[in-house]
């Protein structure tokens, strides 16, 4: 695997992790927003997800829907919730009108592009410090975090406990 899809790998896998050790509390929220920094708590990781996989071009839902990990419904409704936040559109597909499009809202895409490049910058000088094995390692270990995070959420749903 190249160092380039090893890197957009990880950048989808991040928000998954951060679902996975929990949202910030209100308060915590709070202290950010008085700081100055802008906290969106409606937007949840599949909506990073879905917004991180718009950065390689626009997506059909089944698309997206593969590159975040869920339901071509669950997708959609990531999509309306995006929508309605003025982040996204849908577009029909100009080679085959029956698929629908989601891209970026014009300008958006502008915006998306700096704050994937600032992010992938930072996890290609990290990765820069590691060899390929190291990084292939890396991955892994991520992949494998995010499913014991989804095995607890569905054993905390069916009330399981260990």
């Amino acid at each position: 695997m190249d160092r380039e899809r090893l890197i957009d790998e990880i950048l989808m896998l991040l928000p998954v992790l951060a679902r996975g050790l929990g949202r910030p509390d209100p308060s915590e929220a709070g202290k950010l927003a008085r700081r100055g920094i802008p906290v969106d708590p409606t937007l949840s990781p599949g909506h990073v997800q879905v917004l991180i996989a718009l950065g390689r071009g626009p997506h059909s839902i089944g698309r997206l829907a593969e590159a975040v990990g869920v339901s071509p419904p669950a997708a959609s409704q990531l999509v309306d919730r995006l929508a309605e936040h003025g982040m996204v559109e849908r577009r029909p597909d100009p080679t085959d009108r029956r698929v629908v499009q989601v891209d970026y809202v014009p300008g958006m895409q502008d915006i998306a592009r700096r704050m994937m490049e600032g992010r992938s910058r930072k996890l290609r000088e990290a990765l820069g410090r590691m060899t390929d094995d190291e990084a292939r390692a890396l991955l892994k270990g991520l992949k494998l975090l995010v499913e014991s995070f989804e095995g607890a959420h569905g054993e905390e749903k069916h009330g399981s406990h260990r």
